[in-house]
C-alpha cells in the first residue's frame, strides 16, 4: 500500500509540472523555436518556479509519503527536466551560536566525528575558518570554505563529504526537502536548488544559467 501511494505521488508530481509546462509554452508561443535569449531565460525560470510551485503543494498534502526521486527524467516538446526530490538530510557547519559567537559543543562534536568517521582531513582548519566567517548561509560560501581546506591541508579528501554538509538546522520536528532541477530549453539551460519545509515554503534558493 505504502509503495502504490508513493508511486502515485510521483505520478502527480511529473503530472502536474508537464500539464503546466505545455500551457506556458503554448501561452508564449515558444514552441516555435523562439531564439530571442532574455525570453528563452523568462521561459526556464517561469519553468522552475512552476517546478517547484507543484513539489511544495506535494510536500504539503503528502508529507508522510514524499517519494526520493534522483535524477528522473523527462521532457515535454523543447523542454527537458531532470529532476530530484528528497529529504533534506545534512550536517550542520554553523557550530557557532548566532548570538553568543561561541561553538555549541554538540554541533561541534557531531560535525568532528562525521569528519573523522570518514577521515577527512583538516576539521580544525574547517571550524577555523567558520570562526572567520561566522554563520554560513549559503552555498558560495561554504564552496569557499571547502577550497580553502583543499589549499591548506594538500588534500581533496573533504570533497567526498561535500554534498552532505549544510547550513540549514533541522530537527526531528522540522521536515526539510531538497528539490533540485536542471532544464534546458532550446540552446539555454538552467540549474535550480530549494530547499523547502514540510508546509511547502521555500527556505532556501538557488539559481544558475549555462
Amino acid at each position: 500500500m505504502k509503495k502504490s501511494i508513493v508511486l502515485l505521488v510521483s505520478l502527480l508530481f511529473i503530472t502536474a509540472i508537464s500539464a503546466l509546462i505545455l500551457k506556458n509554452l503554448d501561452d508564449t508561443n515558444a514552441y516555435m523555436k523562439e531564439q530571442n535569449h532574455k525570453l528563452n531565460k523568462a521561459q526556464l525560470m517561469m519553468i522552475i518556479n512552476n517546478a517547484q510551485i507543484e513539489a511544495s503543494k506535494v510536500i504539503k498534502k503528502y508529507s508522510d509519503d514524499i517519494p526520493s526521486l534522483e535524477d528522473v527524467p523527462f521532457s515535454i516538446k523543447e523542454v527537458d527536466i531532470l529532476l530530484s526530490l528528497s529529504l533534506y538530510d545534512k550536517y550542520d557547519i554553523n557550530v557557532y551560536d548566532d548570538k553568543t559567537k561561541k561553538i555549541n559543543n554538540k554541533k561541534y562534536e557531531k560535525l568532528q566525528k562525521f569528519f573523522w568517521d570518514n577521515s577527512v582531513d583538516g576539521f580544525e582548519n574547517f571550524v577555523y575558518l567558520l570562526k572567520g566567517n561566522q554563520n554560513i548561509k549559503n552555498s558560495k560560501q561554504l564552496d569557499d570554505i571547502i577550497t580553502t581546506v583543499i589549499k591548506q591541508t594538500y588534500s581533496n579528501k573533504i570533497l567526498e563529504i561535500k554534498d552532505e554538509l549544510g547550513f540549514i538546522s533541522t530537527d526531528s520536528n522540522s521536515k526539510l526537502y531538497e528539490l533540485n532541477l536542471k532544464v534546458k530549453y532550446l540552446k539555454n539551460m538552467a540549474k535550480a536548488y530549494y530547499i523547502l519545509d514540510k508546509d511547502g515554503e521555500v527556505k532556501y534558493f538557488e539559481l544558475s544559467f549555462k
